[in-house]
């Protein structure tokens, strides 16, 4: 499906709830509800990437997030975007510690999880930020502990929420390096964001095919325009 997008931050909070640009993003989680649903899962995990840098993945995954919580789904947002954060700045809080921290502790627990996670001015979504810690990127994800992140995140969600729930991560371009891929390795569902005019049909088909090789549930394709 096709979202019109721009280069510098634009929250859905920002748009009113009947313009075209919102009522894209309640298609684009209609459609993943769709496929969530056929899963018959109360907590679903979902990844937003993009074959090539683009800045505006950050924020199709940001209002992806803000969608869901608005509908009544309880929400998770993980900037796992460890190479060029922007999370925090888009909901207006401070650095704090986040998934690179995590990614660090000696053992991860729910209790560690709830330390972690931060509110945001969106009832019913939640931060877990990339972080401060200042180790390599690629290497923190290689980490064994990002499935034990994952699956303390959703036994978080288990034991404080009652209704069906969602996990959404931002990750950097899958030809930036293997972060998309063991991401998409993990989750349930992959959707692939393609600019128009920036990214090429090369590198659409090229990521494709590395997050197959990586065997993740590539479910979709949302096209940006400018």
């Amino acid at each position: 499906m096709g979202i019109r997008s721009q280069e510098q931050v634009a929250l859905l909070t920002d748009y009113d709830a009947s313009s075209a640009y919102s009522e894209a993003y309640h298609t684009l989680y209609a459609n993943i509800r769709f496929h969530w649903s056929s899963t018959q899962s109360k907590r679903h995990t979902l990844l937003l990437t993009t074959p090539s840098t683009y800045a505006g993945q950050a924020t199709v995954a940001t209002n992806v997030a803000i969608t869901a919580a608005q509908s009544g789904t309880p929400a998770i947002l993980v900037d796992a975007d460890l190479r060029t954060p922007t999370m925090e700045q888009r909901f207006g809080l401070e650095k704090s510690s986040g998934l690179r921290d995590l990614l660090l502790e000696v053992s991860i627990t729910t209790e560690k999880i709830e330390q972690y996670l931060r509110n945001t001015f969106i009832p019913g979504l939640r931060l877990l930020s990339a972080g401060t810690a200042t180790e390599g990127a690629a290497t923190l994800l290689l980490s064994a502990k990002l499935q034990d992140v994952l699956g303390n995140i959703c036994q978080s969600l288990e034991e404080t929420e009652s209704k069906p729930s969602i996990v959404i991560f931002n990750s950097p371009a899958v030809l930036a390096g293997p972060d998309a891929s063991l991401i998409g390795a993990l989750v349930e569902q992959t959707i692939l964001t393609i600019a128009k005019g920036r990214t090429t049909r090369t590198q659409a088909k090229r990521a494709q095919e590395q997050l197959q090789r990586a065997h993740t549930n590539l479910t979709g394709l949302v096209l940006l325009d400018g």
